[in-house]
């Protein structure tokens, strides 16, 4: 599908901050459009990569409870929140709920863990990690989370299209996000679209294909064109799909880098030509 096609059915609201745009969820709060991932980063490199992130102008952490980071980063948070750097609320901090395991209460508890692992009173949006096991119920208890506001929104990852519809049937509140991997060798027009469709916003993890993107000769030329890296190039493309995208890394020169991707706008061929790549 073209891209072209995508942009007309993106449905969510694009607004502007002073630090990077948002993309407005259906429950009413503002989504930065990109933020920093941390999985795989542990430890003191966790706290200091979070650091990084909000003196450079990230306001959008993502975590997980599985990834054993959730007090590091809720460390590097308040370390910028002690120096006077930020309030709680200028950041967006998404976390996950594993569903192996887990049921409805436990989801709960999982979703209090996290707050208090955080060191803050609620988190901005919890995910369903992925849907295996006894999800449908692993996500009412994200509901019961949300009802007592634990969470200001609730949400899902590496759900398809059968998923989402299964889970709007089951359910009584609706997904704000669908956190999935996206690339530009994999694009996921069908989830992408269906989402928009219905209101939901798409987050795309891996942006960079764990790496291999930014050796991709194609992203590299239309990258020299604007004075920019293969990796700016993917995640300004993910950007002017209307997508959330949360890079990975702990290096602060990457992590800038990453972040510099609101002063150039790639033309309809250079994003049909992305979009294409296989």
């Amino acid at each position: 599908m073209q891209y072209l096609s995508v942009l007309v059915l993106a449905l969510v609201a694009y607004s502007t901050s002073a630090l990077a745009p948002t993309i407005k969820l259906n429950t009413g709060y503002d989504m930065p459009v990109i933020g920093l991932g941390t999985w795989q980063a542990t430890g003191q490199t966790a706290r200091q990569a979070v650091k990084d992130a909000i003196a450079i102008g990230y306001r959008h952490i993502d975590t997980a409870s599985h990834y054993g980071n959730e007090h590091e980063v809720g460390q590097g948070l308040h370390d910028q929140i002690n120096a006077g750097l930020i309030k709680r609320e200028d950041v967006f901090i998404t976390t996950k709920v594993w569903p192996q395991g887990t049921d409805r209460r436990k989801a709960l508890e999982s979703v209090r863990h996290s707050v208090q692992q955080l060191n803050v009173s609620y988190v901005d949006l919890v995910l369903l990690h992925f849907p295996e096991n006894d999800w449908i119920n692993v996500y009412r208890g994200m509901e019961d989370a949300y009802h007592q506001k634990l969470t200001r929104s609730i949400g899902i990852s590496n759900c398809g299209r059968g998923q989402i519809d299964q889970l709007l049937r089951e359910t009584t509140v609706k997904p704000a996000v669908n956190q999935i991997s996206i690339q530009p060798r994999n694009n996921q027009d069908d989830t992408v679209n269906h989402c928009n469709e219905l209101g939901i916003v798409v987050t795309g993890f891996s942006p960079l294909g764990t790496g291999s993107i930014v050796k991709d000769h194609t992203l590299a030329s239309i990258g020299t064109k604007h004075q920019k890296s293969a990796a700016q190039v993917a995640l300004r493309w993910q950007i002017q799909r209307h997508l959330i995208t949360i890079p990975k890394a702990t290096n602060p020169k990457y992590i800038k880098e990453d972040f510099e991707i609101f002063d150039f706008q790639l033309t309809n061929d250079e994003m049909n030509t992305i979009h294409n790549l296989h």
